[in-house]
């Protein structure tokens, strides 16, 4: 049976690798122990999973050395060598091809993190992910879920901004649970490293926000339009971050990607089974 190694396993993403990877290969999630001491512990392992990061923009800019520390994995590579957001925003639809101009701290650290991986590494994969979506995690995170803060604000009748100038491909996490498991199995014959990992569909954020009104029968009515630049965030956003993740479908056959909708349904159909038909969208985010 081949051994994985999961860093940030705690985190939402890493959650549900976790409950998934358990059921066909055999997992390790360090957890305070040096990194060094973690792979002497463990001997070879067949892949690594790194979903420790500092995920939001706000956060790198106001600590940016802590954001350096966690999102670019020196002290992984150092210990891996002894046992041997990055578009601009400009554009719509970016290629793994495309020069990258990060425009904030997260984005920069992102960057530097897949340089030093590409240099130092060969047997990598780097997958760049959009808006990551789903369920509620088995153990609820402390951050505030996309689906989260659109369903909390519809339920209680609060007037909700969502930006209509943004775009993104929003993935389901269970789409990326698969496309790590395709990986761990493949990673010896894949042609490329750097993938886009986004999903089948190029979406705002009030796209998003009326998709999920209407499939969890939400007030849309709350929903208010709006553009990015009407709201100081302290932080910059990049415009379109859409991208083209064809090359990830070539390498993986096996691997679809879930439309935001189809997602949404399989989310109530996984909450209607757990609650014998009892529906609200206060079950369906776990609160």
């Amino acid at each position: 049976m081949k051994t994985v190694l999961i860093l940030g396993g705690s985190g939402y993403l890493g959650q549900f690798l976790v409950q998934s990877l358990t059921k066909h290969y055999k997992l390790d999630l360090p957890t305070g122990e040096g990194m060094q001491q973690c792979f002497d512990r463990l001997g070879p392992v067949d892949a690594v999973i790194n979903c420790a990061a500092i995920s939001s923009p706000a956060a790198c800019e106001q600590e940016l050395d802590t954001a350096r520390a966690l999102n670019v994995p020196t002290k992984l590579l150092d210990a891996l060598d002894l046992h041997k957001l990055v578009y601009d925003g400009s554009k719509a639809n970016w290629r793994e091809t495309d020069k990258c101009h990060p425009v904030n701290a997260y984005g920069r650290t992102k960057l530097e993190a897949e340089q030093l991986i590409q240099d130092r590494w060969p047997n990598h994969v780097i997958l760049r992910s959009s808006i990551i979506f789903g369920p509620q995690s088995p153990v609820p995170v402390s951050r505030v879920l996309f689906l989260q803060f659109i369903a909390n604000g519809l339920r209680q009748g609060k007037p909700t901004t969502f930006f209509q100038d943004e775009y993104r491909c929003p993935i389901y996490v269970k789409d990326i649970v698969n496309i790590a498991m395709a990986l761990i199995d493949s990673q010896d014959n894949l042609q490329d490293r750097l993938l886009n990992m986004g999903g089948p569909e190029r979406l705002s954020r009030l796209d998003m926000a009326y998709k999920t009104a209407d499939c969890w029968e939400l007030d849309r009515s709350c929903i208010v339009p709006a553009l990015s630049a009407s709201v100081k965030r302290g932080v910059v956003s990049p415009a379109d971050i859409s991208m083209d993740s064809s090359r990830l479908l070539q390498q993986l056959p096996s691997v679809k990607l879930t439309s935001l909708e189809d997602a949404l349904l399989d989310i109530e159909h996984g909450v209607s089974s757990r609650h014998n038909g009892v529906n609200s969208s206060k079950e369906r985010l776990g609160q």
